[in-house]
Protein backbone atom coordinates (compact mmCIF):
# COMPACT_ATOMS: atom_id res chain seq x y z
CA UNK A 1 0.00 0.00 0.00
CA UNK A 2 2.89 2.52 0.64
CA UNK A 3 4.55 1.73 -2.49
CA UNK A 4 1.76 2.37 -4.57
CA UNK A 5 1.12 5.78 -2.54
CA UNK A 6 4.78 6.18 -2.85
CA UNK A 7 4.50 5.86 -6.78
CA UNK A 8 1.33 8.09 -7.03
CA UNK A 9 3.23 10.70 -5.35
CA UNK A 10 6.55 10.48 -7.44
CA UNK A 11 4.04 10.60 -10.88
CA UNK A 12 2.47 13.75 -9.46
CA UNK A 13 5.80 15.67 -8.71
CA UNK A 14 6.89 14.41 -12.42
CA UNK A 15 3.67 15.26 -13.82
CA UNK A 16 4.12 19.37 -12.24
CA UNK A 17 7.60 19.37 -13.19
CA UNK A 18 6.52 18.85 -16.81
CA UNK A 19 3.78 21.40 -16.59
CA UNK A 20 5.90 23.85 -15.27
CA UNK A 21 8.89 23.12 -17.58
CA UNK A 22 6.22 23.47 -20.55
CA UNK A 23 4.65 27.36 -19.02
CA UNK A 24 8.49 28.21 -18.20
CA UNK A 25 9.45 27.59 -22.01
CA UNK A 26 6.66 28.91 -23.27
CA UNK A 27 7.65 32.53 -20.84
CA UNK A 28 10.92 32.18 -22.04
CA UNK A 29 10.46 31.78 -25.82
CA UNK A 30 7.75 34.93 -25.90
CA UNK A 31 10.37 37.14 -23.92
CA UNK A 32 12.75 36.23 -26.95
CA UNK A 33 10.56 37.49 -29.45
CA UNK A 34 10.32 40.44 -28.21
CA UNK A 35 13.43 41.05 -27.51
CA UNK A 36 14.16 39.92 -30.86
CA UNK A 37 11.42 42.28 -32.41
CA UNK A 38 12.64 44.98 -30.62
CA UNK A 39 16.14 44.65 -31.69
CA UNK A 40 15.31 44.95 -35.36
CA UNK A 41 13.10 48.18 -34.79
CA UNK A 42 15.01 49.88 -32.23
CA UNK A 43 13.17 52.84 -32.69
CA UNK A 44 10.06 51.14 -31.83
CA UNK A 45 7.88 52.76 -29.00
CA UNK A 46 6.06 50.81 -26.00
CA UNK A 47 2.44 51.68 -26.49
CA UNK A 48 1.56 51.18 -23.24
CA UNK A 49 3.63 53.78 -22.10
CA UNK A 50 2.79 56.39 -24.90
CA UNK A 51 0.25 58.60 -24.17
CA UNK A 52 -0.94 61.46 -26.72
CA UNK A 53 -2.42 63.49 -24.25
CA UNK A 54 0.69 64.47 -22.49
CA UNK A 55 2.60 67.61 -22.92
CA UNK A 56 5.78 66.32 -24.18
CA UNK A 57 3.98 65.05 -26.91
CA UNK A 58 2.06 67.69 -27.99
CA UNK A 59 2.51 69.53 -31.38
CA UNK A 60 5.03 72.30 -31.54
CA UNK A 61 3.73 75.15 -33.36
CA UNK A 62 5.93 76.90 -36.30
CA UNK A 63 7.30 79.58 -34.64
CA UNK A 64 8.53 79.30 -30.75
CA UNK A 65 6.37 81.27 -27.87
CA UNK A 66 7.53 85.10 -28.04
CA UNK A 67 10.22 85.82 -25.21
CA UNK A 68 10.41 89.46 -26.26
CA UNK A 69 7.51 91.80 -25.85
CA UNK A 70 8.03 94.76 -28.82
CA UNK A 71 7.08 98.23 -28.32
CA UNK A 72 6.69 101.66 -30.11
CA UNK A 73 9.30 104.55 -28.93
CA UNK A 74 6.02 106.65 -30.08
CA UNK A 75 2.42 105.77 -30.32
CA UNK A 76 1.48 108.04 -33.55
CA UNK A 77 2.68 110.43 -36.55
CA UNK A 78 1.83 112.21 -39.07
CA UNK A 79 3.75 111.29 -42.25
CA UNK A 80 3.35 114.29 -45.34
CA UNK A 81 3.87 113.47 -49.57
CA UNK A 82 3.32 114.86 -52.35
CA UNK A 83 0.36 113.56 -54.69
CA UNK A 84 1.75 111.59 -57.18
CA UNK A 85 4.90 110.78 -55.31
CA UNK A 86 6.32 107.41 -53.44
CA UNK A 87 6.64 107.22 -49.70
CA UNK A 88 7.96 105.00 -47.09
CA UNK A 89 5.83 104.08 -43.97
CA UNK A 90 8.32 103.15 -41.49
CA UNK A 91 7.40 100.66 -38.62
CA UNK A 92 10.21 101.22 -36.06
CA UNK A 93 9.60 98.24 -33.90
CA UNK A 94 11.82 97.83 -30.78
CA UNK A 95 12.54 94.15 -29.70
CA UNK A 96 10.93 92.61 -32.98
CA UNK A 97 12.57 89.29 -33.83
CA UNK A 98 11.34 87.63 -36.93
CA UNK A 99 11.40 83.82 -35.63
CA UNK A 100 8.74 85.22 -32.93
CA UNK A 101 6.86 87.97 -34.20
CA UNK A 102 4.83 88.72 -37.35
CA UNK A 103 4.54 92.72 -38.89
CA UNK A 104 0.92 93.74 -40.27
CA UNK A 105 -0.43 96.65 -42.30
CA UNK A 106 -3.62 97.72 -41.95
CA UNK A 107 -5.63 100.95 -43.72
CA UNK A 108 -8.32 102.27 -41.15
CA UNK A 109 -10.06 98.41 -40.49
CA UNK A 110 -8.87 97.24 -43.62
CA UNK A 111 -5.46 94.36 -43.80
CA UNK A 112 -3.05 94.93 -45.88
CA UNK A 113 -0.23 92.69 -45.77
CA UNK A 114 0.19 89.47 -43.13
CA UNK A 115 4.00 88.97 -42.64
CA UNK A 116 5.29 89.53 -46.63
CA UNK A 117 2.05 88.79 -47.99
CA UNK A 118 0.42 91.73 -49.99
CA UNK A 119 -3.57 90.96 -50.04
CA UNK A 120 -4.84 93.93 -51.50
CA UNK A 121 -5.66 95.24 -54.89
CA UNK A 122 -2.11 95.03 -56.68
CA UNK A 123 -3.09 98.42 -58.37
CA UNK A 124 -3.12 100.37 -54.88
CA UNK A 125 0.69 100.27 -55.45
CA UNK A 126 1.78 98.88 -51.90
CA UNK A 127 4.92 97.01 -51.78
CA UNK A 128 7.65 96.21 -48.69
CA UNK A 129 11.29 96.80 -48.51
CA UNK A 130 13.72 94.58 -46.39
CA UNK A 131 12.99 95.83 -42.90
CA UNK A 132 9.28 95.11 -43.48
CA UNK A 133 8.16 99.53 -44.31
CA UNK A 134 4.85 99.53 -46.46
CA UNK A 135 6.20 101.44 -49.77
CA UNK A 136 3.09 103.36 -51.55
CA UNK A 137 4.12 103.68 -55.32
CA UNK A 138 1.58 107.19 -55.62
CA UNK A 139 0.37 108.98 -53.20
CA UNK A 140 -3.42 109.88 -53.91
CA UNK A 141 -6.75 110.73 -52.37
CA UNK A 142 -7.00 107.05 -52.20
CA UNK A 143 -4.14 106.20 -50.09
CA UNK A 144 -3.89 108.96 -47.85
CA UNK A 145 -5.48 108.24 -44.54
CA UNK A 146 -4.87 106.54 -41.19
CA UNK A 147 -2.31 103.23 -41.21
CA UNK A 148 -1.41 101.18 -38.35
CA UNK A 149 1.71 99.15 -38.11
CA UNK A 150 1.02 95.75 -35.66
CA UNK A 151 3.45 93.70 -34.25
CA UNK A 152 1.56 89.92 -33.59
CA UNK A 153 0.31 88.08 -31.85
CA UNK A 154 0.79 91.01 -29.01
CA UNK A 155 -0.91 93.20 -31.31
CA UNK A 156 1.10 96.06 -30.49
CA UNK A 157 0.62 99.04 -33.31
CA UNK A 158 1.97 102.41 -34.53
CA UNK A 159 -1.29 104.71 -35.66
CA UNK A 160 0.09 106.88 -38.92
CA UNK A 161 -1.19 109.35 -40.61
CA UNK A 162 -0.54 110.04 -44.51
CA UNK A 163 -1.36 113.52 -45.03
CA UNK A 164 -0.61 115.26 -48.94
CA UNK A 165 0.92 118.00 -48.89
CA UNK A 166 4.07 119.51 -47.88
CA UNK A 167 5.31 119.16 -43.72
CA UNK A 168 4.24 122.80 -42.04
CA UNK A 169 6.83 125.11 -41.32
CA UNK A 170 7.78 126.15 -37.96
CA UNK A 171 8.37 129.86 -37.85
CA UNK A 172 11.49 130.09 -35.47
CA UNK A 173 11.28 133.92 -36.13
CA UNK A 174 7.90 134.46 -35.37
CA UNK A 175 8.57 132.67 -32.50
CA UNK A 176 11.18 135.00 -31.01
CA UNK A 177 9.40 137.80 -31.92
CA UNK A 178 6.42 137.04 -29.89
CA UNK A 179 8.27 135.86 -26.96
CA UNK A 180 10.44 139.40 -27.08
CA UNK A 181 6.71 141.27 -27.18
CA UNK A 182 5.37 139.43 -24.23
CA UNK A 183 8.89 140.30 -22.54
CA UNK A 184 8.53 143.95 -23.41
CA UNK A 185 4.76 144.11 -22.87
CA UNK A 186 5.72 143.02 -19.01
CA UNK A 187 8.56 144.99 -18.11
CA UNK A 188 6.09 148.44 -19.34
CA UNK A 189 3.66 146.98 -16.67
CA UNK A 190 6.29 146.58 -14.12
CA UNK A 191 7.78 149.73 -15.21
CA UNK A 192 3.98 151.13 -14.35
CA UNK A 193 3.05 149.59 -11.12
CA UNK A 194 6.47 151.18 -9.63
CA UNK A 195 6.16 154.49 -10.98
CA UNK A 196 2.27 154.18 -9.74
CA UNK A 197 4.19 152.98 -6.39
CA UNK A 198 1.76 150.11 -6.43
CA UNK A 199 5.02 147.34 -5.95
CA UNK A 200 8.31 148.49 -4.85
CA UNK A 201 11.73 147.16 -4.98
CA UNK A 202 12.06 145.95 -2.06
CA UNK A 203 9.84 143.16 -3.47
CA UNK A 204 12.83 142.19 -6.01
CA UNK A 205 15.77 142.52 -3.89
Amino acid sequence: MTSVRNNAVSAALLLGWVIFGCLNSSVLADVAQKSSEKSQNPDSVDIDYYDESSPENMKVPGKPAPTLMPYFEEEKKTVYAKEDTKVVLHCPAKNYNESQHLIMWFKSNNTITTGREIIVDAALGYHLDNDMNLIIDKVSDKTKGEYHCAIMPQDVRMKIFLEIGEEPKVDHNGQAMVSASALCLMLALLVRELSFGIVSLDKFF
